[in-house]
């Protein structure tokens, strides 16, 4: 209104102004002449053929300032299908484009759909039959492409190359562009594969596009460009190969752009300066290295999800984080360079600040009296160790009473647990469990540091010192107490010390301690191998090996393995010289009671053998401190060979004595079995298999020998037609010594009998005595075996003594005996195959037996 308000003003029409309707809007300017909206091309008023009335053009400014006096902008009505109809029917638009129609055809068309009653569709077919020579140009050329299409063949659905082979064009696809394409009958486009080193994402382009930095295509393919690899990287566009990273580097993903992006590979670290170029070296035992590791990394454990660090169970300082260390105990947690756990200190986390001591796996405060306690307590508890051994030094008897027997039973023990000790110093990974009670072990073996040592002393190498002097004290204080009860005062009420009886007493707390003092002794030799090339001593891991602390520690360690050496060779000299000392000189054979007083008399000297093995058992970690298994091999050997020794010679007084320590020889072994599934044996597995095959065919080749060996002894004996018969057919070397003479055994037995049948009473009952209460255990049992034997077997008694009769298989006796086998046992054939007789003046043995045998009575041979 306000529009046609001006215009009418401006241009002084005579109009009059209304609105009307929809049904009043059509009818009225059927009737009137007059002027009203309408819009083009429309079919409200087709029969009205209205004219435009013209005003001035349309002035943009005019209307923003409020004047409508010039022409309203013209509204084109449209219904947009899609924005990229071209790309999508470029084709439909191609003929919507050419497909122009005046606004008189327009209504023309309108009239006659009116005239007709038609619907749009048959006026505008009839349209195009009758104007076919107007609309035929229309219509686009299939091959004739555009841009962003190429030539396509329906029939192959493939994109082809020239018009011959085409029928329609389509859109390229990714990996293709539209190429233009010139011919007779004008230009079209080609979709043309991308070459390499170029590519394209996306469909209906015209060109391609380089790689990207970071990725590469090498062939001319629709293939995308592949990211480099790892360890490779690619700094330009459209690169068709990959560059390699330096030697030792490698990326952390993949697709990498810049030469700075190849980092150190795992188990390597940069130790360059920051901004210089990389500089990796190989990350060595103790350190986790992932791909990209830094020293920086390393110090802060900043910069990524994974950052090197220390391992589990080593240690290195934060001012040289590459020098590791490697942990004897379970206070180093990895990480941050210089971590320890529970305030421990020192490179391998196995000390405590001044002042505070190992407890409960954890430094505790050092009580204040506990320094002065600790020097006061030692002397002490060495005196009353001495005298208690004094009084209670053995002599030797051959049969043992229960209250020996219980103290038998704990030396067994206390053996057995330091050998324990001596197992926990392996550097073995044992379930937690297990590992509390090897540690309770260590004690026996004086790694003491639970007991607040370090609060006494102030180092590793003051507490070796001290612990060194305790076995030389022990020494000293044996002399030292004898000759104080010398005084008259102690000699007059019989207080005074036995000379031989105080070496006992001596040598019996210096050999419960043996073991231990082999183990102290050879501590400072016990030297374990750092990552970083450096050494520690394996009881005292924070005192280096060739430091000036360790150079004072073996010395003080010559000292105690001189002492020991000396211990066991007066051991072994006293031991050879024990038969005769028993003939001539008891009071001697009392000074090495401690070491002949629990075995059997044939077995007396087997105490070396247990002072032997405790060192030998300690030389593993010597020999091989870095290697678990060649420590528990050594062990194994050792032990196994003492538990052959002790089955065969059954050495102590007591036979569930020998059961016992039969029985725990073989758990301990059993123990070392499954310490070896712990230990690593990655450096030692060349030697070990080597040991494993030898052990195969070492016991193999020792059976074969030993039966080939007796079939050629048993063939030669039944071959040699001259040799003589013996009264045993078995060898020396089956029996593993030579047998008495069955001559000899019997004018003993004749001259033991007659000297009991002159025996008086007394003299009897004294010999009952005797065998009551001093033959060892084991020495009744064989007499008593010894008179099973000659009563039943041999037929010398036939009734008075049954003693364990049913205990065994009974030979076959004499008078049971055939004339062949008396032949083969007493004598020979001559060359027509008659029995020669080897007793010269007597009957042949068998040729009366049978006759006067009796079933109650003797057989006289």
């Amino acid at each position: 209104m306000e529009n046609i308000m001006q215009q009418i003003s401006a241009f002084s029409m005579p109009l009059a102004v209304g609105v009307a309707e929809w049904e009043n809007y059509l009818r009225l300017p059927k009737a009137y002449w007059m002027l009203t909206y309408a819009w083009s091309p429309d079919d409200s008023f087709l029969d009205l053929r209205l004219e435009q009335l013209i005003f001035p053009a349309h002035n943009a400014y005019a209307w923003s300032i409020g004047d409508l006096t010039s022409a309203g902008d013209s509204l084109r009505l449209a219904n947009i299908v899609s924005y990229d109809m071209g790309f999508l029917a470029p084709d439909l638009l191609e003929l919507l484009e050419k497909s122009r129609l005046d606004i008189d055809t327009i209504y023309d068309l309108m009239r006659k759909r009116k005239a007709m009653q038609a619907s749009p569709r048959e006026v505008a077919c009839q349209w195009l039959k009758d104007n076919e020579q107007r609309w035929r140009p229309w219509i686009p050329d299939p091959t004739a492409c555009s841009r962003g299409f190429g030539l396509y063949n329906e029939l192959e659905e493939d994109f082809c190359q020239s018009r011959a082979n085409a029928e329609s064009c389509k859109a390229c696809l990714p990996g293709t562009y539209s190429k233009p394409f010139q011919d007779a009958r004008g230009t079209t486009y080609v979709c043309s594969t991308c070459p390499p080193g170029m590519q394209q994402p996306a469909a209906g382009e015209v060109a391609c596009q380089p790689c990207p930095a970071g990725t590469v295509k090498q062939t001319e393919s629709r293939e995308m460009c592949a990211p480099c690899r790892q360890s490779l990287y690619q700094d330009e566009m459209g690169g068709t190969h990959c560059k390699a990273c330096p030697e030792g580097t490698t990326t952390l993903l993949v697709g990498a752009e810049l030469l700075s992006q190849c980092v150190c590979e795992e188990g390597s670290i940069d130790v360059s300066a920051p901004e210089a170029a990389q500089i990796c070296v190989t990350c060595g035992e103790g350190l986790l290295c992932p791909d990209g590791s830094t020293l920086e990394q390393l110090a802060s454990q900043e910069g990524g999800l994974e950052v090197p660090q220390v391992a589990p169970g080593y240690f290195s300082w934060p001012d040289h984080p590459l020098e590791v260390y490697k942990c004897a105990g379970s206070h180093c947690p990895g990480g941050r360079p210089g971590t320890c756990d529970s305030g421990a200190l020192g490179p391998t986390c196995s000390n405590c600040p001044e002042g505070m001591y190992w407890d409960d796996d954890a430094c505790r405060e050092c009580e204040v009296a506990l320094a002065p306690a600790t020097w006061t307590i030692v002397p002490i508890g060495v005196i009353v160790a001495m005298v208690v051994s004094y009084y209670f030094a053995e002599r030797y008897i051959a049969k043992a009473s229960l209250a020996e027997c219980a103290r038998l039973s704990m030396e067994i023990m206390i053996n057995f647990v330091q050998n324990l000790g001596i197992l926990s110093l392996v550097p073995v990974p044992w379930p937690d469990a297990l590992r509390k009670l090897l540690e309770f072990s260590e004690v026996f073996v004086l790694k003491v540091q639970s007991f607040g040592i370090h609060c006494a002393t102030r180092s590793d190498m003051e507490q070796y010192i001290f612990i060194s002097g305790t076995f030389v004290s022990i020494v000293v204080a044996g002399p030292l107490l004898g000759l104080c009860t010398q005084l008259v005062p102690l000699r007059r009420r019989g207080l005074s010390w036995d000379f031989y009886r105080t070496l006992c007493a001596t040598g019996k707390l210096l050999q419960a301690l043996f073991v231990t003092m082999c183990n102290v002794g050879l501590g400072p030799f016990m030297c374990y191998l750092h990552p970083n090339g450096r050494r520690s001593m394996l009881k005292h891991p924070n005192t280096l090996c060739s430091s000036p602390d360790h150079e004072i520690m073996q010395w003080a360690s010559f000292a105690v393995l001189f002492l020991s050496l000396t211990l066991f060779i007066l051991c072994c000299w006293s031991v050879a010289k024990a038969p005769t000392w028993s003939l001539t000189s008891p009071d001697r054979l009392s000074s090495i009671g401690f070491l002949t007083a629990n075995f059997r008399p044939s077995s007396w000297w087997f105490g070396l053998v247990i002072l032997a093995r405790g060192p030998i058992l300690s030389l593993g970690p010597v020999i091989a401190p870095n290697a678990e298994a060649l420590q528990i091999l050594v062990m194994s050997c050792t032990m196994l060979i003492s538990l052959c020794l002790q089955l065969w010679f059954l050495p102590w007084k007591v036979p569930l004595l020998n059961l016992v320590d039969a029985v725990s020889t073989a758990l301990f072994l059993l123990l070392l079995g499954v310490s070896l599934h712990f230990a690593p044996v990655s450096d030692s597995r060349e030697f070990m298999d080597a040991c494993g095959a030898l052990a195969y065919f070492l016991s193999l080749g020792v059976i074969a020998m030993v039966a080939l060996v007796s079939f050629g002894l048993f063939a030669v004996e039944r071959c040699s037609a001259k040799a003589k018969r013996k009264v045993s057919s078995h060898s020396a070397l089956a029996n593993l010594g030579k047998l008495p003479s069955s001559e000899e055994m019997v004018k003993a037995l004749q001259a033991i009998g007659e000297s009991l049948g002159k025996a008086t009473d007394a003299e009897r009952q004294l010999l009952v005595k005797k065998m009551s209460s001093l033959l060892s255990v084991y020495d009744i049992n064989i007499v008593g075996q010894a008179l099973l034997i000659l009563s039943i077997d041999c037929e010398l008694q036939s009734s008075s003594f049954r003693w364990h009769s049913s205990t065994r298989i009974r030979a076959k006796r004499v008078s049971q005996m055939t004339r062949r086998s008396l032949v083969f046992l007493h004598g020979d054939l001559d060359d027509d195959n008659q029995i020669v007789n080897d007793y010269p003046g007597e009957e042949r043995p068998g040729d009366s037996t049978r006759e006067e045998r009796d079933d109650d009575s003797s057989v006289s041979i």
